[in-house]
């Protein structure tokens, strides 16, 4: 792979890279239109959009680390024409780290590949050109904390028809230059990967309607704004609901060729439009217009409104000062433009501004952004609502898998990799695909610092983002996926740096007796106030957990020295865990212990006692625990019972989990989900929510870690769990519940699975290759 090619850019490389864009095209013709496939492969830092011939044809690459660099292979072939061809690329480099890449000081576009005997990849002297986008405003604020900039694109500054082959573009002219090369192998891009995952959907969705309309004075700042949501925040106060100046708002949005006009208004003066797409939506905005030059567009997106029928959005300087917006201003004439990067959102605001001649708004959709399932779970019941929570639950998963599992697609579409255990299940369960979570554990073991650790999202280099109880995850998501796919080859591949981060827990334990505070990492564990400031009796339950893995890894890797000595260590760390924290007399363990005062400190938690079952410890108390500890705060309002420590969304997984192994709470179960999932949907959501009582605007409403409900349905109501790698053999559950009917087929890789539950009577349907229990 680029055995010839190298980096171009146009400019020295770290001088001017800060939330920039480039334009690169290069001309070539063809006798005639190919009839065969014609990949190929492209990458560059930190994102690229890839056209031929003024057609849009993909985005990407895909996040990864600067030694490995993902590398994207396309078929081109059905955009190219005979005679002459343009192959164009807009390039952004943010200039500095964020939570889903890393800058090593040089930014770039390479690409390989023919098209017969064309040579069209970036090798030294082959015709490309490029120039850096006068368009692009590049003073702008970052879209979040974890993000990176509002885009700000003035298509007066750029040439019209760049990427078409009847543009006349020459070196030398209008900013246009042969480009500065570096070959491939360079730094900070000593080697590359396959892309390893599928190219997203791109599919176009429409809106579903405008909602209402605002007119209003202009924010004083609106103009030369670096923050463009401070503007749409400022200008909210002002505006009144007004359908003044709009002709058939809704006609942008239909699949026809009838379109919205705005007609002229004073300049001092908006339209704010307010469109929702009917659910949460993931990708790149875009809009057809025809206008006459000079009209402004803002884009703002959140995923709620307020009570007026504003965007619910917050103030930007707050928290992680959530700020997504983006701005065009027309050229004259029909033109198009999408957004270079993601959106996660329900709702639009799209405000209009400097509209002098009649507007005509053609058409305005989404450019779908998330992963290619190919294969997807049904589940149908006569349960009407458990059917809706269904359906919200796989909507999030899928709306959370980008070119990784990301925690939320709005504010940070970062791979938290406590979140990304709970996806996989999710996953494995509703579609069957494991490439994401396959690609994500490497990609955690790529970010393991010096002594072991690794960092809770990636790839990254947030500084405050090292989590040692992430770092456990990531251990065990290595047995995961062996139990989901069979394949050992990641254990292998990771082994020794498994062991380097046991030993970090390890010398820990040996100098402190049990792990406890680490003021210099972020020890998560959950958002609930679980006591962290001493010893951490469920830190260390996960510590307990994270040595029965490797123990159990070095098994199936026939490391059987090495499964003594782990089994040896979990084995003195239980007995700790049991002097330091159990209560014999109350039949409980208390949460932490205070090292300072030594005393226990007593407090509850369903956190603790789930992990202490799913360990096995203790194993005459674990009826008394599900009954007196998890399942008392499940049969109130979120957060009513005092006395215990309740899970949020995310860690419910795992006292679901806890109480579906003590076993006679199927039933229990179901009620909570349909009670606690059912009120998200009878509140309108068609995602699932970051938290049980979210703060609008600040807390996510599109949170895979609470989409779990995916993985309990088809065990509590299917009745069947898989008990073996690849759903080979799958074990038949008691159905206790009185749901009339229910009908699930799982596509998975080892063959299809058909369940019919009627008044009763269970059938189950398999392909010959799964074997039932």
């Amino acid at each position: 792979m680029f055995k010839r090619e190298g980096w171009i850019w146009y400019d020295h490389y770290g001088f001017d890279d800060v939330n920039v864009f480039m334009l690169a095209r290069k001309e070539f013709y063809l006798d005639n239109s190919p009839k065969n496939p014609v990949e190929i492969n492209i990458t560059a830092d930190t994102r690229y959009k890839l056209y031929i011939n003024g057609e849009y044809v993909c985005y990407g690459p895909a996040r990864g680390y600067l030694e490995s660099y993902p590398v994207d292979t396309i078929d081109i072939s059905k955009f190219l024409c005979k005679g002459k061809n343009v192959i164009a690329a807009i390039v952004h480099q943010y200039g500095h780290g964020t939570f889903i890449s890393i800058y090593g000081g040089a930014a770039g576009l390479i690409i390989e590949g023919k098209v017969g005997k064309v040579d069209i990849g970036t090798h030294q002297n082959n015709g490309w050109l490029i120039k850096k986008s006068r368009g692009h405003k590049q003073n702008m604020i970052r879209r979040t904390v974890q993000l990176g900039y509002q885009e700000n694109l003035d298509a007066r500054e750029n040439e019209i028809d760049w990427m078409m082959p009847e543009a006349k573009i020459e070196a030398e002219k209008n900013g246009w230059c042969y480009p500065l090369w570096r070959k491939a192998g360079c730094a900070p891009w000593f080697g590359f990967e396959e892309r390893g995952i599928p190219m997203p959907k791109e599919e176009k969705t429409e809106f579903k309607q405008v909602s209402c309309s605002f007119y209003g004075k202009n924010s004083g700042s609106w103009k030369d704004a670096r923050n463009l949501t401070s503007v749409y925040i400022e200008e909210k106060k002002t505006t009144r609901k007004s359908v003044v100046y709009l002709k058939n708002p809704n006609n942008m949005l239909k699949s026809d060729e009838t379109f919205t006009t705005v007609m002229p208004f004073t300049s001092d003066r908006h339209i704010t439009l307010i469109i929702d797409a009917g659910m949460e939506t993931v990708g790149f905005l875009g809009i057809e217009a025809e206008g006459s030059g000079g009209e402004v567009i803002d884009f703002t997106t959140a995923e709620i409104l307020d009570n007026d029928g504003h965007l619910c959005v917050q103030d930007p300087g707050a928290a992680c000062k959530v700020a997504i917006s983006d701005r065009y201003i027309l050229r004259e004439g029909r033109q198009l433009f999408e957004t270079f990067h993601i959106h996660g959102f329900r709702y639009l605001a799209m405000t209009v501004r400097n509209v002098r001649k009649p507007l005509k708004i053609r058409k305005l959709y989404v450019r779908d952004a998330t992963y290619s399932f190919n294969n997807e779970t049904v589940f149908e019941t006569s349960d009407k609502t458990l059917n809706k929570i269904w359906d919200m639950c796989v909507r999030t998963q899928k709306s959370c898998s980008l070119d990784s599992y990301v925690d939320c697609p709005w504010r940070e579409q970062a791979q938290w990799w406590g979140d990304a255990r709970v996806q996989a299940a999710n996953t494995y369960y509703a579609f069957g695909d494991m490439r994401l979570f396959k690609r994500g554990i490497r990609q955690a073991g790529q970010s393991q610092i010096f002594n072991g650790l690794t960092y809770g999202h990636f790839p990254t280099m947030a500084v405050g983002c090292i989590l040692p109880d992430f770092t456990m995850t990531w251990i065990h998501t290595h047995l995961d996926y062996y139990r989901y796919t069979g394949d050992a080859s990641l254990m292998k591949e990771h082994y020794d740096r498994i062991e380097k981060a046991v030993n970090f827990f390890n010398n820990y334990v040996e100098k402190s007796y049990l792990l406890g505070n680490m003021p210099e990492y972020w020890l998560f564990l959950d958002w609930a106030p679980l006591y962290k400031d001493g010893f951490s009796c469920i830190l260390n339950m996960m510590y307990l957990s994270t040595l029965r893995t490797v123990a159990h890894i070095s098994n199936v890797l026939k490391k059987h020295e090495k499964e003594k000595q782990y089994i040896k260590m979990a084995d003195s760390l239980e007995k700790k865990i049991l002097k330091v924290f159990w209560d014999k007399d109350k039949g409980v363990f208390w949460d932490g212990y205070d090292t300072v005062k030594n005393i226990p400190v007593k407090q509850l938690s369903q956190h603790t006692h789930s992990w202490a079952i799913l360990l096995g410890i203790n194993k005459k108390h674990h009826k008394s625990w599900a009954e007196e500890i998890l399942y008392p705060p499940m049969k109130l309002e979120p957060f009513a019972q005092k006395k215990i420590i309740e899970a949020s969304p995310f860690f419910y997984y795992y006292v679901i989990e806890a109480l579906k192994k003590v076993g006679g709470y199927e039933n229990k179960l179901i009620s909570f989900i349909r009670d606690r999932w059912g009120y998200m949907v009878n509140n309108g959501a068609t995602t699932c929510w970051e938290m049980w009582n979210p703060e609008p605007g600040y807390i996510s409403l599109c949170h895979a870690w609470s989409a779990h409900p995916i993985v309990h349905l088809i065990e509590l109501i299917g009745g069947i769990k898989p008990v073996s790698q690849d759903w080979t053999r799958i074990k038949k559950l008691p159905i206790t519940h009185d749901i009339n009917s229910v009908k699930l087929f799982i596509p998975t890789i080892s063959g299809d699975i058909r369940v019919d539950i009627k008044n009763g009577k269970v059938k189950v349907k398999t392909s010959t290759d799964i074997k039932i229990t």
